[in-house]
């Protein structure tokens, strides 16, 4: 431990020594005034310690001292707004060194924030919680995955942007559900990400900024039914889409969606091979793309009778 670390951490365990102290007294106090004003003193100093721990580097310090100054703030002086915004510190510091304790802090600010009116802080803080069990680094109950549990946070955070009208934002999280319905969820949920990728393109053609978004996730959805052996279905997509969108039908992606349906129907691996070779060189395909198109070409191949042959290494897009 540095000097400048040992002088933080010093300071920190004084300034919680003298908050313990302050609330202990508090305890005895007979006026209510005198008693709220030692609960006010309390949270400052706990705060301060927290200031002091984070400069030292000893974030599940300043995690905890944060933690006590936000149930300070709630429980003795019913404070919401700086209990919240206490607790959602806390939660920062906890993601740099236990993230099981970020996710519990989140999701109390989370409820203080809603209590408070602050829909899209808290709508911010439930896709941190996302993300967090996204990158499975938090440790999970064993009743539910931890995608699961990431999936259940980015749909909620995407209800609070959407009650704030920040519907981009509400889109990118539905955007992430549907990307970890159908790549990360064992076993996928292709149709319910088809039809999440639906309603976003249906959403885009409501805005003139927007629009242009629209071709993308309507070919994620058609990709979606053609990884779940549905050509009948992804057919149906497509015409729904040509008659909603005049342009999808003429484009890239309305192009190649075409492509891969014909030869799904026809079991044609080599043709479906060419179409993905010929798109990525003009519009790079990305990982869930990738993914989604070696399920497709997997059911070529086992209706072929080539399943043993439908390997991720054999689909080589490059």
């Amino acid at each position: 431990m540095s000097a400048m670390a040992k002088k933080q951490k010093d300071k920190g365990d004084a300034f919680v020594a003298e908050a313990e102290n302050k609330i202990a007294k508090s305890k005895g106090a007979w006026f209510t005034s005198s008693k709220e004003r030692k609960y006010e003193e309390a949270a400052e100093l706990m705060e301060q310690a927290a200031n002091a721990y984070k400069v030292g580097g000893f974030n599940q310090e300043a995690g905890e001292a944060y933690r006590r100054a936000a149930e300070i703030h709630r429980d003795e002086l019913t404070n919401l707004s700086e209990a919240s915004k206490n607790m959602a510190q806390a939660g920062k510091c906890f993601t740099k060194s236990n993230p099981d304790d970020a996710v519990r802090a989140f999701s109390e600010a989370v409820s203080l924030y809603t209590d408070n009116g602050r829909i899209t802080q808290a709508a911010k803080l439930c896709k941190e919680c996302a993300e967090l069990y996204e990158n499975e680094e938090v440790t999970t109950d064993g009743e539910k995955s931890a995608v699961v549990l990431a999936i259940e946070s980015y749909e909620q955070a995407s209800e609070l942007f959407g009650m704030e009208d920040a519907k981009s934002q509400s889109s990118q999280c539905l955007a992430k559900v549907a990307e970890l319905c159908s790549g990360a969820l064992d076993p996928p949920d292709l149709m319910r990400a088809s039809q999440i990728y639906d309603d976003l393109g249906k959403r885009c053609l409501d805005s003139n900024l927007l629009k242009f978004n629209a071709k993308g996730y309507f070919l994620q959805s058609t990709l979606c039914h053609l990884a779940n052996g549905d050509a009948i279905g992804a057919s149906q997509a497509m015409q729904r889409y040509e008659g909603v969108d005049y342009t999808f039908g003429e484009s890239r992606e309305g192009k190649f969606a075409r492509q891969l349906v014909e030869c799904v129907e026809n079991y044609d691996a080599e043709g479906f091979g060419t179409a993905c070779f010929e798109y990525d060189r003009i519009s790079k395909l990305d990982p869930w793309k990738t993914s989604i198109l070696v399920k497709v070409k997997k059911t070529i191949d086992d209706e072929a009778g080539g399943g043993e042959n439908g390997d991720d290494e054999d689909f080589d897009l490059t």
